[in-house]
């Protein structure tokens, strides 16, 4: 996989709760999405249904990039890093905080996936 999940900073406090991610090679970001999960009671993804999940908008990211994703609403936006490197802030635009409720699963979601229309 080329991004990595970092960490996850400030758990429960919703104004600074974010998720940090990190590419390890040049890709999009709007391959991979969040997946918010419930555990098992030994801390691993438990299996069954998925309350929320967040698919990142397309963006071509580099090498070394972080891509933030804050709990809170916000407006997205990137800011260049002094190294040459870019950080990318998404905001999930949730009323309360997250983490450690549930734990984080990062997702790639590869070129072949398919749309259902809703049935009337």
């Amino acid at each position: 996989m080329t991004v990595e999940l970092r960490s996850i900073e400030n758990a429960g406090d919703l104004e600074r709760e974010r998720v940090v991610l990190r590419a390890t090679k040049d890709d999009d970001i709007g391959r991979f999405a969040l997946f918010r999960c419930h555990t098992t009671t030994k801390g691993k993804v438990a299996s069954g249904s998925i309350p929320a999940a967040y698919w990142f908008p397309d963006q071509k990211i580099k090498k070394g990039d972080f891509v933030v994703l804050y709990s809170k609403s916000g407006v997205n936006s990137e800011k260049k890093g002094d190294n040459g490197g870019t950080s990318y802030f998404y905001y999930w635009g949730l009323k309360s905080p997250q983490w450690p409720k549930y734990i984080a699963a990062l997702v790639e979601t590869g070129s072949n996936w398919t749309r259902s229309e809703p049935v009337k």
